[in-house]
């Protein structure tokens, strides 16, 4: 009898260990790149193509892709951190090339803001998509590729939405050494896909080529039709404050965020101008930046109309001084309550609202009992933040978690 239930708890811990690799290992060491496609007209982008280079911006390593969601947004597993080249992509709008430095095992959001093509008579074109088995494990795509200004760049790009992978075509006839230069139209072939033809479903597909001059043209599936959705209003309320995603009126997009009452952090995005200071006083902010290393400052003035924010003032350089007015697009992110935290994070093994174990024991009540389950130490903030950060014999560590974000759980946890 004792034997048997020594073999039963073996198997019972064997198969919670199995859980916790099959959750943890995937659920919370995922590195993600993500956003919401906003265009420069106030608009949300409804349809479209993402694709990633690992390493510098515009060297072709294309390795990562997905689409844009009906609602605007993008998520896509990366398989690591670092430096990627993010391209977006949207028929009747400019692509947006930008270079972004991704943290490990966590959920990058970018800001994408894409211009209106003015002129789409001189877009590239796809045409003839084909796709050819290779063999039972393989198969390559071959597409024509047009262009009426002959100004084709190195991007054409197949992207498997499903499996968030993005493949380079090249010219039949061969790569081009200098990727500066005009490419051939003509038709254009894949590399070999490490996947099974049979069962595919094309429309996971999707296809995009590009210009020197950053048109992209129509973008479409595997089975040669247009992805296109027309884009939709951008219904966000906007919120009368600094901390957001701002345009400029010299077309450069930026990133405000409140570091301390008054104190703030700017960055923008795909320029060569660095903020080194900001401050806030009042309605009034402050700027000290650089410009191509020459050293600025700027006096801003916060101006909110119905859902018309902007920043406006004047910015001065050692040679030149003008006006800089700042269009708000998007709010700051809201940053997960406790309870969203603790829902995916801690909610897989322990119950919120009840005491009997899940995986590990409920927590409902915790902050009111003597002793902490296992440790047996009284409950504290101290304490419960070590026991989340660093993990325990039982207990997976979750460093993936920011210093705000483990608080917000804790301030849950004193709630149940």
């Amino acid at each position: 009898m004792r034997e048997s239930k020594k073999w039963n708890w073996f198997f019972f811990t064997l198969s919670l260990f199995f859980t916790w690799i099959l959750t943890f290992s995937w659920g919370y060491s995922q590195t993600y790149v993500s956003g919401k496609v906003i265009t420069a007209d106030k608009m949300v982008v409804a349809s479209g193509a993402v694709a990633l280079e690992k390493g510098e911006l515009h060297n072709n390593a294309f390795r990562a892709g997905g689409k844009i969601n009906p609602d605007g947004t993008f998520k896509i597993p990366l398989p690591s951190g670092g430096p990627w080249g993010l391209h977006v992509y949207s028929e009747k709008y400019l692509y947006f090339p930008l270079q972004i430095q991704i943290a490990e095992a966590s959920d990058n959001e970018i800001p994408v803001i894409l211009p209106v093509d003015g002129n789409t008579d001189d877009d590239p074109r796809i045409s003839n998509i084909r796709f050819s088995k290779m063999s039972d494990q393989t198969f390559r795509i071959t597409l024509q590729v047009d262009d009426a200004n002959d100004n084709l760049g190195p991007q054409m790009l197949a992207i498997d939405t499903k499996r968030f992978k993005s493949y380079r075509l090249r010219p039949k006839a061969g790569d081009l050494q200098d990727k500066k230069n005009a490419f051939p139209t003509g038709e254009y072939v894949s590399p070999l896909i490490p996947v099974a033809l049979d069962g595919e479903d094309l429309r996971d597909w999707l296809f995009a080529v590009a210009d020197h001059q950053c048109s992209n043209g129509a973008i479409y599936n595997g089975q040669g039709q247009s992805a296109f959705k027309p884009p939709i209003p951008h219904t966000e309320k906007l919120i009368c404050a600094v901390p957001g995603i701002w345009k400029s009126n010299f077309g450069k997009v930026y990133k405000f965020s409140q570091t301390a009452p008054g104190t703030l952090n700017g960055e923008q995005f795909e320029g060569n101008l660095i903020i080194d200071k900001m401050e806030q006083k009042a309605t009034k902010i402050f700027l000290d930046y650089r410009y191509k290393e020459e050293k600025g400052k700027a006096e801003l003035q916060l101006l909110c109309q119905e859902n018309n924010v902007i920043l406006k003032g004047t910015f001065s350089l050692p040679e030149r001084s003008g006006e800089w007015i700042f269009t708000k697009l998007k709010n700051a992110k809201v940053a997960p309550m406790g309870k969203d935290l603790f829902a995916a994070n801690c909610s897989v093994c322990h119950y919120s609202d009840r005491k009997d174990y899940k995986v590990g024991p409920g927590l409902l009540e915790l902050f009111k009992n003597p002793k902490l389950p296992y440790s047996e130490l009284p409950p504290s903030e101290k304490v419960l933040r070590a026991q989340i950060i660093n993990g325990s014999e039982n207990m997976p560590p979750f460093k993936h978690l920011k210093t705000e974000q483990v608080s917000a759980i804790i301030d849950y946890l004193k709630t149940l």
